[in-house]
């Protein structure tokens, strides 16, 4: 009975042992990546060992192993998380709402934009720039969770624009780039070259002008009634009477 009874309890013990470990490895994993995150920005990824992460961690190069293969692994990590923490928020979804179509194309671009607006976005960015060709991996990673998306979910909004017959768009996928390209301009390249920081009221510019160019190219607009046409002279029904 006594064995018996100390079943359970041992069950719970054994419960909570493994919850505080995954609890203690989900803190060291993210200590691993807040110190991969600074050194690679502070130092580059390059001049950056495994060694000074692990240091950096305050974690073992053995615990460190346990969590990452190698450091291209630790990159590809960090990445994927960037993405998901500080990227692009969602661009749009469908509320079942009537479209205010330049009204919901604006808030599309503003949202797009400030990811690129945040110092800690585009600090990231430089980084996956420096890296991509070497690590087709990490470029993979990175268009899947940000410009990939971000055209899906325009390419979204751009649909049921469609279906509430406000557009025309023959090819919905190239539309949705061809917006996101037209309010952005140069200025984010720019920016990522440190040669001037973006402005709201460029940005505004960028916007409003983007938004017009886009709308006249793709906008439904009434088809006007056509004018009745004008009876031809000397072509009346009743014929004038001879003399």
């Amino acid at each position: 009975m006594a064995a018996a009874a100390q079943k359970p309890q041992t069950r719970r013990a054994a419960h909570r042992t493994d919850a505080g470990e995954r609890t203690r490895a989900k803190v060291k994993h993210r200590q691993i990546l807040d110190s991969a995150r600074e050194l690679f920005l502070d130092l580059g990824f390059d001049a950056t060992s495994m060694d000074a992460i692990a240091r950096h961690a305050g974690v073992s190069k053995a615990t460190l192993y346990v969590h990452f293969d190698d450091k291209d692994d630790l990159l590809l990590a960090l990445v994927s998380d960037e993405c998901r923490r500080v990227g692009p928020k969602t661009l749009w979804q469908d509320d079942g709402e009537p479209i205010d179509l330049r009204k919901g194309l604006r808030a599309i671009a503003r949202t797009f934009l400030e990811g690129f607006l945040d110092q800690r976005g585009l600090a990231m960015h430089r980084l996956i720039m420096t890296c991509a060709s070497r690590y087709p991996r990490v470029a993979d990673v990175f268009m899947k969770a940000g410009p990939e998306r971000c055209d899906a979910e325009v390419a979204a909004f751009l649909r049921a624009a469609q279906a509430q017959h406000l557009v025309d768009i023959p090819d919905i996928k190239l539309a949705s780039t061809q917006f996101l390209s037209l309010v952005q301009g140069k200025e984010i390249l720019k920016w990522a070259l440190s040669m001037t920081t973006p402005s709201e009221a460029r940005h505004r510019a960028l916007i409003d002008g983007g938004i017009n160019v886009f709308l006249a190219a793709y906008e439904r607009r009434p088809r006007l009634a056509r004018p009745p046409e004008k009876q031809k002279r000397g072509s009346s029904a009743k014929a004038r009477p001879s003399r």
